[in-house]
C-alpha cells in the first residue's frame, strides 16, 4: 500500500505582505494552481473592498495572470454565515482535483483558522444558530461582547476582530452553546497532505505602508462606489458588509462619518488585522519565514524533491 501523502505548499502571512505574488510565481516555476483562503473573498461582487486579484474566467475558472485561481465567488453577500467546515469541504475537493491533473495545489491567504482546518485535518462539530442566544448578544456594546469572550476564550480574543460584531455574537453563540472555547473545538484529525508553509515576513513598518498605499488604491478604484452597490443590494447589514472596508464606507454612506475619517479607519483596522494575523500565525513553528521570493524557491524546490 503507498502511504505517502501528497504535497500541498501553502503561503500565509499578513495582509498586504505579498502572498498572492508568491504563489503565482510558485504555480508557474512549479506548475500548480492556487486555492485562495481568504474568507471575504468568497463573495461574489466584493472585489476592491476584499483586494482580490483582477483575473478573468474563463470555461468556469477563475485565472489571474495565466494561473487558475479557486476560493473566490462561491457565495453571495447575503448568506448569513459560511462556515469553516464549509470552505474545508470546498477546499479539499478542489486539492483533490488539481491532484488528478498532475498540478501542484498550493494554497494562498490569511485566514488562519481556515488553513488550520485544512493543513491539519481539522474535525470541526457543528454548532446549531440559536436564535434566542443570538439576539440578547446583539443587544450588548461591541465592549461589553468583547470583554466576555475575552473571559470565556482568552486564546480566540487574541485573534478574532475586535471591532465585528457578528463575529464576536457568533464566536459567543459557538462558545456558550457548545459550552467550551470557541478556539478549542477543532480537533487535529490525521493529515491528508505532506505541508510545506511559507510565511511571507515582512517588516510591520513596511507592511503598514503597504497597506495606507493598497487602500489609497482600492478608493482610487472604486471602493465606495462598490460599497453603495452592495448597500442597496443587500443592506449593510449582512455578515458579508461587517468586514473591514465595507463597514467604514458603510458609515460614510450614511452619514455618520466624512469620508477622510472612513478612510482612515479603514487604514486602522487593516493594520490591526495584520497583526492579528502574525499573531495566529507566529505560533506555529512548522512555518518557514521568507522576506522574498528568492529564499522561498529553493525551500519548495527539496521539499518536491524529498520522497
Amino acid at each position: 500500500m503507498n502511504n505517502i501523502l501528497p504535497k500541498l505548499i501553502v503561503i500565509v502571512g499578513p495582509t498586504a505582505s505579498g502572498k498572492t505574488a508568491l504563489g503565482i510565481e510558485i504555480a508557474k516555476r512549479f506548475d500548480g494552481e492556487v486555492v485562495s483562503v481568504d474568507s471575504r473573498q468568497v463573495y461574489r461582487g466584493m472585489n476592491i473592498g476584499t483586494a482580490k486579484s483582477e483575473g478573468e474566467w474563463m470555461q468556469k475558472r477563475f485565472f489571474v495572470d495565466g494561473i487558475p485561481h479557486w476560493g473566490v465567488d462561491l457565495i453571495e453577500p447575503d448568506v448569513e454565515y459560511y462556515s469553516v467546515a464549509e470552505f474545508k469541504k470546498y477546499a479539499e475537493k478542489k486539492i483533490d482535483e488539481i491532484l488528478s491533473r498532475k498540478k501542484l495545489p498550493i494554497l494562498v491567504g490569511g485566514t488562519g483558522l481556515w488553513i488550520a482546518a485544512i493543513i491539519d485535518n481539522l474535525e470541526i462539530p457543528p454548532v446549531a444558530a440559536d436564535h434566542a442566544l443570538r439576539g440578547e448578544l446583539e443587544k450588548k456594546s461591541l465592549g461589553d461582547l468583547y470583554a466576555e469572550f475575552k473571559r470565556l476564550d482568552p486564546v480566540g480574543a487574541e485573534v478574532i476582530d475586535r471591532d465585528n460584531k457578528r463575529r464576536l455574537v457568533r464566536a459567543l453563540e459557538v462558545t456558550k452553546s457548545a459550552g467550551e472555547p470557541f478556539s478549542q473545538l477543532q480537533r487535529k484529525g490525521s493529515p491528508r497532505y505532506q505541508t510545506l508553509q511559507l510565511g511571507q515576513d515582512i517588516p510591520r513598518l513596511q507592511i503598514n505602508e503597504r497597506i495606507d498605499d493598497r487602500v489609497d488604491r482600492m478608493v482610487a478604484r472604486g471602493l465606495v462606489d462598490e460599497v453603495r452597490v452592495l448597500k442597496e443590494k443587500y443592506g449593510c447589514e449582512t455578515h458579508a458588509m461587517s468586514g473591514i472596508g465595507y463597514r467604514q464606507i458603510c458609515d460614510f454612506l450614511d452619514g455618520k462619518e466624512k469620508l477622510e475619517r472612513a478612510i482612515e479607519k479603514v487604514k486602522l483596522a487593516t493594520k490591526q488585522y495584520a497583526k492579528r494575523q502574525m499573531t495566529w500565525f507566529k505560533r506555529d513553528a512548522r512555518i518557514a519565514w521568507v522576506g522574498t521570493s528568492e529564499a522561498a524557491i529553493p525551500i519548495v524546490e527539496r521539499f518536491l524533491q524529498e520522497p
